[in-house]
């Protein structure tokens, strides 16, 4: 199994930014330096499971929600977080037409013809 560690790092990132938390508010507290917060986070440095243990009680999440779907031998690219992540991020417009998208590209997939 291949941990794809960039797709931890970001989701601990994005964890740490939803609850407003910077580098070095997580990195003294969890007594690491800044540096290995940001190796971490940008997915070239390897937590060990009691380091990964130590942030997922700090951000209050658990261990699943960060290595869920990280194997880069998986055939999905993306999985449900990096998903809703994405999606989230979009305006509320952008958000309406991509589910209206969605929902021409399912009912073409099921071989129907989209509504106009």
């Amino acid at each position: 199994m291949e941990i794809n560690y960039t797709t931890v790092g970001q989701r601990i990132q994005r964890k740490r930014k939803s609850l407003g938390v910077t580098q070095e508010q997580m990195a003294e507290s969890l007594n690491f330096s800044v540096g290995y917060i940001s190796q971490v986070e940008r997915g070239i440095t390897k937590l060990s499971m009691d380091s990964l243990a130590n942030v997922c009680e700090y951000l209050g999440c658990d261990i699943g929600s960060i290595m869920e779907h990280t194997d880069d031998s998986a055939v999905c690219g993306y999985g449900r977080h990096e998903f809703m992540a994405m999606y989230d991020s979009l305006s509320t417009e952008d958000q309406r037409a991509f589910f209206f998208m969605l929902e021409v590209f399912l009912g073409c997939r099921k071989g129907g013809t989209p509504d106009k």
